[in-house]
């Protein structure tokens, strides 16, 4: 028989190979620090005094919340497939359903040490593989939105600043947005509260060119 996660080892008898069977324990262990480390990824973005002598307001919106974030640090997610296995788990041993903490942090850590303790068990289950993916799949969901190597607060590209000077002319400054300030042009200090990204993204140069004859832009907001 050949483990069903890895489709590489033979088994004896079971559904996870040894190697599989610790990478699922590594995973398990990881599991309540990754649920916790999402928090820094809804955090929402930090408001400030007016800025440049208070020419200009500051945005006070945070930026748009990751609904993979909220999904994943809900109760049905990751504490919901975790908990959803253990009481599987306990079902086929025919012992009482475990009984629910209060707060969904110790819900996940109390859940994924449950079923490690499990894991032999798991290991030879039928639905072994079935567990093992499921953990595997949480992981790589968190991975995904963690990004290792990349801060929370790290500066991202919005696109270049549209606000037109009496003149006529486009500022066309570069827009970052971090989780520690609020958005507004560098140069001509321009705010962008969230409700206005979507013009943004509609007036870069690039869009702009395309739907020529439209020649507006956002005003830059006065204090």
């Amino acid at each position: 028989m050949i483990c069903t996660l890895c489709t590489t080892h033979e088994l004896e008898y079971g559904s996870l190979c040894p190697g599989c069977t610790r990478a699922t324990h590594d995973r398990l262990t990881r599991l309540p620090g990754l649920w916790a480390s999402l928090e820094a990824w809804l955090a929402p973005g930090a408001t400030g005094p007016a800025a440049y002598g208070g020419r200009s307001r500051l945005a006070e919106a945070p930026l748009p919340l990751n609904k993979e974030v909220l999904d994943l640090r809900a109760a049905g997610g990751i504490v919901g497939v975790l908990e959803d296995w253990r009481e599987a788990v306990y079902e086929t041993r025919a012992w009482r359903r475990p009984e629910r903490a209060a707060s969904l942090a110790h819900r996940v850590t109390i859940a994924a040490a449950d079923l490690d303790h499990h894991l032999d068990f798991i290991a030879r289950w039928y639905a072994g593989a079935a567990f093992g993916w499921d953990i595997r799949r949480l992981v790589d969901r968190v991975r995904t939105v963690v990004q290792p190597g990349r801060e929370p607060g790290e500066q991202q590209f919005l696109g270049y600043c549209i606000a037109v000077d009496p003149g006529g002319v486009v500022c066309g400054n570069r827009l970052f947005a971090d989780m520690a300030r609020p958005v507004q042009c560098d140069w001509c200090l321009c705010s962008y509260p969230p409700d206005t990204w979507l013009a943004l993204r509609n007036f870069q140069p690039a869009r702009a060119n395309a739907a020529a004859g439209t020649g507006r832009g956002l005003e830059a907001t006065a204090a």
